[in-house]
C-alpha cells in the first residue's frame, strides 16, 4: 500500500485534472446536442437526442467517478499496473459506451415498445437486458483499448487474451455487480421521471418551485365528447380501458409537438407548452389536428374493440400562471391563475357550441404563420361568468375543414 501513496501536490493536481476532464466531456456532449438542434429541425429528433444525451451524461459521470474511487481508494490491482490517465480514460470511455447504448435502447425500444408495461416490470426487464449490454460494452472497450489506445501510448503492451481473462476474473463480478446496481438506479429514476412528467422530478429535487413563481405558458384543455354516454354504453371497466388507450395514443403527438401533460382530469387532458415551443411551427394548434389524424387512422381499431372511437374538442389560451410546489403527504407541481380558468372555459364553450377548437386573441397574436395551414374565424366576444371582461375567441379550422358541416355535436 505504501508504494501507491502519491505526494499531496501531485494527488491534488491529478484529482483536479480528472474532474476538469469529466466536466469537459460532459460539456462536449451538450455542445453536440445543441449543434444537432441547429442541423435537424424535426422536433422528435431533437427530443430523442436530448434524452440520449441526458442518459449518456448520467452514465459518464457515474463511471468516471467510480473509476476515480478505484484509483484513489481500492487496492484491487498490484501497484504500478494502472495509472491515473488509464483510470480516467477507462471511466470516460465506458461511460460513453454504456450511455450511448442504453440511451438508444431507452429512446427507440423501451419508450415505444414497453411504455404500457407495469412500472416494476419495466425496471426489472431493463435491468435484466442490461447484463447483455454490459458484456457487449466491456468487449467493445477492451477492443478499443488494445487496438486504438495502446498504439497511442495511453495503455501499455496489448493483451490478446484480455477478454477471456477478464470474464474469468473476480473483477468481472465486482464491476458487473456495480454496473447492474447502477443500471437499476438509473432505470428506476427514468421510469419515475416518465410517470411524473417532463422535468417534474428534477424540479422537485432542486426545489425550483418551492416558492411560487410566475411563468408565461400556452395551455390546452382537450376534452372527450359524450363521455357519460360512452361510459353508460360500454360499462365502467371497458370505459376505463378506453380512456387509457385514448391518453396513451395522445402521448406521442403531445411529445412530437414539444408539449407536456400537466394533468389528466377524468376524461380531460391538460397540455402545456413554453411559449417559444408552443408557437414554433404552430405546435399548439398542430397538436390538436395531429391528434385527430391519429384517431382517424386508428378508427377501425377503436370501433372493433369498443364499438366507437374518440372524438374531442379543445380550448387553447396563453397567459401568466403561478407555478408552485404543493402538498405534504403527496407533493406535486401545480399551476394556478386566471389563465387556467379561462382555458377551461374556452374548452367548455367549444364543447357546448359548434366549434371544435377555440383559441384566445392573446394566443392568436403570437401565431404569426397560422394562416399557412389553418383558417381562423372570429366567434366574437365570449362572456364568462365571474369575469369582468369578455374574452375575444377565434375558431381554428384546418384548410380542408369546413366551418360548420364537419363540427362534432
Amino acid at each position: 500500500m505504501r508504494d501507491r501513496i502519491i505526494p499531496l501536490n501531485k494527488n491534488f493536481f491529478e484529482l483536479l485534472s480528472l474532474i476538469l476532464c469529466g466536466l469537459f466531456c460532459i460539456k462536449i456532449q451538450f455542445y453536440i446536442i445543441s449543434f444537432t438542434q441547429l442541423v435537424y429541425k424535426q422536433t422528435k429528433t431533437i427530443e430523442n437526442l436530448k434524452r440520449i444525451g441526458i442518459i449518456c451524461a448520467l452514465w459518464t459521470i457515474s463511471l468516471f467517478f467510480y473509476h476515480l474511487v478505484i484509483y484513489f481508494t481500492i487496492d484491487e490491482v498490484s501497484p504500478g499496473t494502472i495509472n491515473f490517465m488509464q483510470s480516467a480514460v477507462t471511466g470516460v470511455i465506458l461511460g460513453l459506451l454504456f450511455g450511448l447504448i442504453n440511451g438508444f435502447l431507452e429512446v427507440f425500444i423501451f419508450k415505444q415498445k414497453f411504455k404500457r408495461l407495469r412500472f416494476g416490470y419495466a425496471v426489472i426487464f431493463k435491468t435484466g437486458l442490461f447484463i447483455a449490454v454490459f458484456i457487449v460494452t466491456v468487449v467493445a472497450f477492451l477492443l478499443i483499448k488494445n487496438y486504438s489506445l495502446v498504439p497511442i501510448g495511453i495503455f501499455d503492451t496489448p493483451n490478446t487474451n484480455e477478454i477471456p481473462e477478464f470474464f474469468r476474473s473476480k473483477a468481472f463480478l465486482k464491476h458487473g455487480l456495480f454496473a447492474i446496481l447502477l443500471s437499476f438506479g438509473i432505470n428506476f429514476f427514468l421510469q419515475i421521471d416518465n410517470k411524473m412528467g417532463k422535468n417534474v422530478l428534477f424540479n422537485l429535487f432542486i426545489g425550483k418551485f418551492h416558492r411560487p413563481r410566475k411563468q408565461n405558458k400556452i395551455i390546452m384543455f382537450l376534452d372527450l365528447i359524450s363521455s357519460t354516454s360512452i361510459a353508460e354504453k360500454i360499462g365502467d371497466q371497458k370505459y376505463s380501458e378506453f380512456l387509457k388507450d385514448f391518453f396513451f395514443d395522445l402521448d406521442e403527438v403531445i411529445s412530437d409537438t414539444r408539449g407536456y401533460v400537466y394533468q389528466y382530469i377524468g376524461d380531460e387532458v391538460v397540455v402545456m407548452w413554453d411559449i417559444k415551443e408552443g408557437t414554433s411551427d404552430n405546435n399548439c394548434i398542430r397538436c390538436y389536428y395531429e391528434s385527430k389524424k391519429i384517431f382517424e387512422n386508428k378508427k377501425e381499431k377503436y370501433n372493433k374493440q369498443y364499438g366507437l372511437f374518440p372524438q374531442f374538442k379543445a380550448g387553447i389560451h396563453l397567459g401568466e400562471v403561478v407555478v408552485t410546489e404543493v402538498g405534504g403527504l403527496k407533493s406535486e407541481i401545480a399551476y394556478h391563475g386566471d389563465t387556467i380558468n379561462t382555458t377551461s372555459r374556452l374548452c367548455l364553450e367549444a364543447k357546448n357550441g359548434n366549434n371544435n377548437l377555440l383559441i384566445s386573441a392573446e394566443l392568436l397574436s403570437y401565431l404569426k404563420y397560422i394562416d399557412e395551414n389553418f383558417r381562423v374565424e372570429s366567434v366574437g366576444l365570449i362572456k364568462f361568468k365571474g369575469k369582468q371582461h369578455d374574452i375575444a375567441a377565434f375558431a381554428v379550422y384546418a384548410k380542408s375543414e369546413r366551418s360548420s358541416s364537419t363540427v362534432l355535436n
